[in-house]
This record gives structure tokens, sequence and C-alpha cells, in this order.
């Protein structure tokens, strides 16, 4: 079986090390974190021989593959180390109650949604393709690709998604604000997570207590921005949802995802107002979107309080629950259609899988 492979082995072998490692105390959260930094890289760098290989004609095929191959592997193997060393180590400080009460619950939860978000997005976009690829790698070279058209199609269907301008600039409003809203706030979340979490584990100066610190404000301003967009977009779709009842554009509507993402970011921002409210106004820094919430909130609300507790509590489990939720929405397909879209945009590389299929068709004729 797959599941049982080698190259599966490995690095579930490698987080069981880590986790016993963080129970025994041995290894503490700055490994994890150095690991889960080290595996950003490592992907990052996968992703750029990627995108030489796919967008242009520089470099050696073979090295730029190979590169891309280890570099994801080894990536993906310090991600899952990253996973054990951090649960281990978490796991110890909440059996030697060291670990508040809404943390024991978080922990779990985020670990949950990430794991079902790493394997839906896997079997989505990878293990559906897999059959496919491997049927026709032998046609697809590299010589055969248009970098210019992959490009193109980067750029006009991926990034501003002219196609769907085309169609409806109100669907590609929403659209866009939701898309690049989402991506762009989980991306701050998880470089957040290294300042937040991993400079103290470091030993470094813990910035993010320091409200005015220029990288502080910087997270504040993108995370209020970020959430405006998908809050604005999510109000769109819920409204077009409700516009085109009884006909046929219904079909274009995912409305559960809409009102869930919704609640999820509109209860942030009630949380970062309940938080803003209890500092002087001067402290609210860049949070522009929060201050306006802190202003219909009574300053008694503020951290430490019941309301506010709770109300954290439902919005980070709230968010993980919707990270979990992606793979199985229309969400997903942010992520697939334009996949698709670039692979479509090889005209040369889809007439030679066709040959193929036709040469084979021809060759098993009696």
């Amino acid at each position: 079986m797959d599941e049982l492979s080698p190259k599966v082995l490995r690095p579930i072998a490698g987080a069981a090390a880590w986790i016993l490692l963080g129970l025994a105390g041995i290894v503490g959260a700055g490994w994890g974190y150095g690991l889960f930094f080290a595996s950003m890289l490592l992907l990052a760098g996968a992703a750029a021989a990627l995108a030489l290989l796919a967008l242009t004609r520089a470099f050696d095929t073979e090295r730029l593959l190979g590169s891309a191959t280890w570099l994801g592997l080894l990536g993906a193997w310090a991600y899952v180390w990253a996973v054990g060393a951090l649960a281990g180590h978490y796991t110890l400080e909440t059996f030697e109650g060291r670990m508040e009460f809404k943390w024991i619950l978080f922990g779990p939860a985020v670990l949950a949604a990430l794991v079902v978000l790493d394997v839906g997005l896997y079997r989505m976009l990878v293990g559906k393709n897999l059959p496919t690829w491997n049927r026709y790698r032998g046609v697809i070279r590299r010589e055969n690709a248009n970098p210019q058209a992959m490009r193109r199609t980067l750029v006009d269907d991926v990034i501003l998604h002219r196609t769907l301008l085309s169609v409806s600039g109100f669907r590609w409003l929403k659209h866009t604000l939701i898309f690049w809203g989402f991506s762009l706030m989980f991306t701050a979340e998880m470089l957040a997570v290294l300042v937040r979490e991993g400079f103290p584990a470091f030993g470094w100066t813990d910035i993010w207590e320091v409200t005015s610190h220029p990288v502080r404000l910087a997270f504040d301003f993108v995370y209020d921005f970020t959430g405006l967009m998908v809050l604005v977009g999510c109000a769109l779709a819920i409204g077009w949802r409700i516009a085109v009842q009884g006909t046929e554009e219904r079909k274009y509507t995912d409305t559960p995802t809409a009102v869930f993402l919704f609640l999820v970011v509109l209860s942030g921002f009630v949380v970062e107002g309940m938080r803003l409210a209890a500092l002087p106004w001067e402290l609210h820094g860049v949070s522009f979107v929060g201050s306006l919430f802190a202003m219909a909130t009574p300053a008694a609300t503020g951290p430490g309080s019941t309301a506010y507790e709770v109300l954290w509590l439902v919005h980070v489990l709230g968010s993980c629950a919707f990270i979990a939720w992606v793979p199985a929405k229309r969400l997903v397909h942010s992520c697939a259609t334009p996949m698709g879209r670039l692979m479509h945009s090889q005209r040369e590389l889809l007439a030679a899988k066709k040959h193929a299929v036709l040469t084979g068709l021809m060759m098993r004729r009696p």
C-alpha cells in the first residue's frame, strides 16, 4: 500500500521522534518554529524552481525538476517534523500546568484543521491528477511548452481573473475580494506565527507585544485591510445569491461558504474591537476597521473578561473549522481552476497528449 511506503513512513517516523523529544523536554518550541521556518523556505524554493521550469526556458530542465522535487520533499518533511516538535513541546507544557485553557483547546483544533486542509488539497490538486501525469509524462516535453502563453495566462486568469471579468464585473469583484483577501490574510497569518510565536521561542525580542512597533503595525493594517476585503466580498456574494434566486446563475453560488467566512471574519473584527476598546485611542494604531468596532464596544469587555474570552474561542475555533472546510466545498476550485487554465494554455503539450492517445488507440486495433 502507498500509505505504508518508505516515502510516507520516513517523515511520520521523524515526526514521532520529534514528539518524543518534545515530551521529554529535550527540545523546546524554538526547534519546532525553526523547522517550520525552514519548511517555508524550502517549499518557497521548490515553488521558485517550478516557476522557472514552467514560465521560462532558463536553466537545465532536469536540474530544475530535481531541485523542485528535493526541495519540495525536504520542505514537506520539515513541516511534518515541525508539527511533531511543537505537539510534543506543548503537550508537555499542558501536562505541567503551564498552558491556559484556551490554548489547550486551540492547539488540537488548529492541528486538526491543518491536517484536514493539507490532506484535502493534496487529494484534490495532486492525487486526482497523478494518474493523468503518469500516463502522459512521456509526451510532456519542456521544448513543447509555451512559457509566454503560460505567463500571460498566469497574469490574466490567475492573478487578474480577466476571463471572469469579461463574463460579469460583479462576479469578478466579489470573487477577487474573497480570493485575494483570504489568500493574503492566510499568508500574513503564517508570517505572523513566526513573529508572534517564533521570535520569543528563539530568545529574540517579543516585538508583537510592542503595539507601536512598525512590524506589529504592519500586520495590524494587513489584517484589517484583507479582513475588510473578505467581509465586503462575502456580503456581495450573499446579496448576489439572494438576487439570483430561481435563475440559472444560482449554480455559481456557494452560500454556506460565504456565510461561514463572513461570520468568521466578522467575529474577528468584534474581538479586535473588544481588545482595542480597553486601550487608549492613540494605541489603536492603524487598525482602522477594528477601531470602528471599538467605538461601539464597552471598555469592560476587553481581554480577561468572560465575553472576550468566549468570543475569542468562538472566532479561533470557527477559523479552524473554516480552514478544514475549504477542501470539502467549492472554495477549493479557486485553487484548482487556475491550474486547469494554465494547463489549457499549453496547446502544443495538449496536442502531443492527443497524438499519444490516438496513437495508442490505433495500435490497439486488430
